[in-house]
């Protein structure tokens, strides 16, 4: 083979290799790869807009319920402990609320006892109204669990949101 003959044959192999490697060009190949991270793009933000919507609104009624419990204020004014017979032992609780918002007692406890719910149910408490509690009428108070004059006494006070005051008296 003279040399002639072999660079025409190497140009004709060098020719047909070209044309036998076909690609894309270099701007589809961009355009490709655009349209795929916009479209997994989008794929993302609106799972991620699904996912937050579903979350925020448990969050949102968790936060805005502790931000009106952070707004209650109760103060457990005066305590009287009255005895009859030695053996019934009655609280007359006295509390005010102090806060920025009404709230309504849920329950009320005496030494971790809980007092039984009031024959009128305690209404609600607006800003600044005080109520003595279950001292209706004629009424002893509360009956509750037996004390011993000069005994502490720890009373706790709930609300329905959850805010919790606790309070000691000596009897």
């Amino acid at each position: 083979m003279n040399t002639r003959n072999f660079v025409k044959w190497a140009k004709s192999r060098v020719g047909n290799n070209r044309r036998s490697h076909r690609g894309i060009s270099t701007i589809m190949a961009n355009l490709m790869m655009l349209i795929i991270v916009v479209f997994l793009s989008a794929l993302l933000f609106t799972w991620a807009i699904t996912s937050f919507g579903l979350y925020q609104g448990g969050a949102g009624f968790f936060f805005s319920s502790k931000s009106l419990a952070n707004q209650e204020r109760i103060s457990i004014e005066n305590v009287y402990f009255n005895t009859v017979s030695g053996t019934n032992n009655f609280y007359k609780i006295y509390v005010r609320n102090v806060g920025a918002i009404p709230f309504t007692i849920a329950s009320v406890y005496i030494n971790g006892t809980l007092l039984a719910t009031p024959s009128p149910p305690i209404p609600s408490l607006n800003v600044t109204q005080s109520i003595c509690l279950n001292c209706g009428g004629g009424n002893l108070g509360w009956q509750g669990p037996t004390w011993v004059h000069g005994n502490v006494q720890t009373i706790k006070v709930a609300t329905l949101r959850g805010t919790v005051v606790t309070s000691t008296w000596v009897s």
